[in-house]
């Protein structure tokens, strides 16, 4: 796989497991949570932590920030945290000013399907893929 691709999914994914898990003990939600289960917690959409992470519910996911990182991710079907896409992968360099080789969520999505077809991730069959 690509390096800068991998170094990228790996920042999102370091990102997204230091918020989550503080909005959701905020949520009272106990982890893991589907995506189906996520879709039907009762809790306002729009809100901010005790510790300054303000959030955004959105169908599978969330969009969350802390004022020094910005990621939105959807969970996965049993609950994963760990699943990216080209489009949330593209949007996290661009909420950072991370710099990045790739223009844009078309080139990255290039990468994961070449990536997917060598094996180094899975697709899930519903938007988001998976390191093997």
């Amino acid at each position: 796989m690509n390096t800068e691709l991998l170094g990228i999914i790996a920042q999102y994914q370091n990102a997204v497991s230091n918020l989550f898990p503080k909005v959701a003990k905020h949520l009272n939600i106990l982890l893991p949570i589907t995506n189906t289960e996520w879709v039907g917690v009762d809790a306002e959409q729009r809100g901010e932590t005790k510790d300054g992470i303000k959030y955004f519910m959105h169908g599978y996911g969330i969009d969350m920030t802390d004022g020094n990182i910005r990621v939105d991710f959807d969970l996965g079907e049993k609950g994963e945290i760990n699943g990216f896409d080209a489009w949330r992968l593209s949007k996290f360099l661009e909420d950072n000013n991370i710099e990045s080789s790739f223009v844009d969520d078309k080139e990255i999505e290039k990468e994961l399907k070449e990536a997917e077809e060598s094996g180094e991730i899975i697709y899930s069959g519903y938007i988001l893929y998976y390191l093997k």
